[in-house]
């Protein structure tokens, strides 16, 4: 059999979108029989429409993707705005573990248009070519792109999701807000879970499957946005805050300083050791600051609060037991023996008694 050409190919997926427009919603059958094509090529044709976003599928039946309507703004980009465009889709790249072909044609069509312009488009290609060197996961892609087109159109999705500790469930999801976390290189989606009726926060890479249903749904005006976030360090949110107290050593300090570090207070001198730096943070949760801190290892010290100073002391005792050094806790000269008792206690989830 003669290969069809890319014109050929072309043309008859004009007449598939053709006749769609007429038709409304057809059956892969159907559209075979309506052009007189095979329908394993109608099936392609289908999927590869499917891919462009011009097409989407409800249960059997085909018929134009409600995202043609949405036509976004012709987007005009000077020199140094194309620099910033290209450091957010590095830090995009870099933070993706694995391939994901819309951005990859993203990237292409980006450096197309830099390249004819502004003559810079080598860097948007060279990203695109990374990430199409991660490791295929077609289930993660399908699943960002069902989310995308749920979060654009307002419609609800049926998910199955495994949490980190728990059983597999499956829940009808509105997602309200896409965020990414350099905590992991991971991308949350956060919205209204039918499974406990309440807002929830699910890890993307963690949802095993994805449908869009034909529910729609609408962001309630209680919901804040991205403020929701303001308080989080990361992606952990809420309205009781906690202040974290840290101490950063002379060899770090002035690279702590030349960071505005999200939810932190101005950095000050520590009060009781000399060029040593202070900086305090005020969140919702320290679950994704703990990896921040342990980044810095021994040169940060966890001041405050005393549950994480404790925890983070537990850490550093298992690390050095790990690396076959022997801890002893010892208080220091003109320590109070009574506030290691104390420290020693909270660990063990005890209550000192005194004398």
């Amino acid at each position: 059999m003669s290969r069809v050409s890319d014109a050929t190919t072309q043309e008859r997926k004009d007449r598939v979108l053709s006749l769609l427009r007429q038709e409304g919603e057809l059956n892969e059958n159907e559209i075979a029989t309506h052009l007189n094509l095979d329908r394993r090529t109608v099936n392609n044709y289908l999927r590869d429409l499917d891919y462009d976003g011009k097409v989407e599928k409800e249960g059997v039946h085909w018929r134009l993707s409600s995202l043609r309507a949405l036509v976004p703004r012709k987007l005009t980009l000077d020199a140094e705005q194309a620099v910033i465009l290209y450091l957010a889709i590095r830090l995009f790249v870099k933070q993706s573990d694995r391939r994901v072909e819309t951005a990859e044609t993203l990237l292409m069509n980006l450096a197309n248009i830099v390249t004819d312009d502004l003559g810079a488009g080598s860097y948007f290609s060279q990203a695109a070519t990374e990430l199409g060197a991660r490791p295929e996961d077609e289930a993660h892609h399908d699943t960002l792109r069902i989310l995308a087109r749920a979060l654009i159109q307002k419609r609800k999705v049926e998910i199955v999701y495994e949490p980190y500790r728990g059983h597999e469930f499956r829940t009808i999801f509105s997602p309200y807000l896409l965020e990414p976390s350099g905590i992991g290189f991971a991308t949350y989606v956060i919205g209204h879970s039918s499974i406990v009726g309440k807002l929830r926060t699910y890890k993307v890479e963690r949802i095993h499957s994805a449908r869009l249903l034909r529910d729609s749904f609408e962001i309630p005006d209680t919901f804040p946005g991205l403020d929701l976030l303001k308080n989080a360090f990361s992606i952990y949110y809420g309205d009781d805050i906690t202040e974290v107290v840290l101490r950063f050593s002379p060899e770090v300090a002035r690279r702590v300083q030349e960071t505005n570090w999200r939810t932190a207070t101005a950095s000050q001198p520590d009060p009781e050791k000399p060029n040593h730096l202070r900086l305090t943070f005020h969140v919702a949760d320290t679950t994704d600051l703990k990896p921040w801190i342990r980044t810095w290892g021994a040169n940060v010290e966890v001041l405050a609060p005393a549950a994480l100073r404790d925890e983070m002391v537990g850490e550093a005792r298992a690390l050095a037991t790990l690396y076959g050094w022997h801890v002893t806790h010892v208080a220091p000269d003109g320590a109070d023996p009574l506030d290691l008792k104390d420290s020693l206690a909270r660990l063990m989830n005890k209550r000192p008694h005194n004398g």
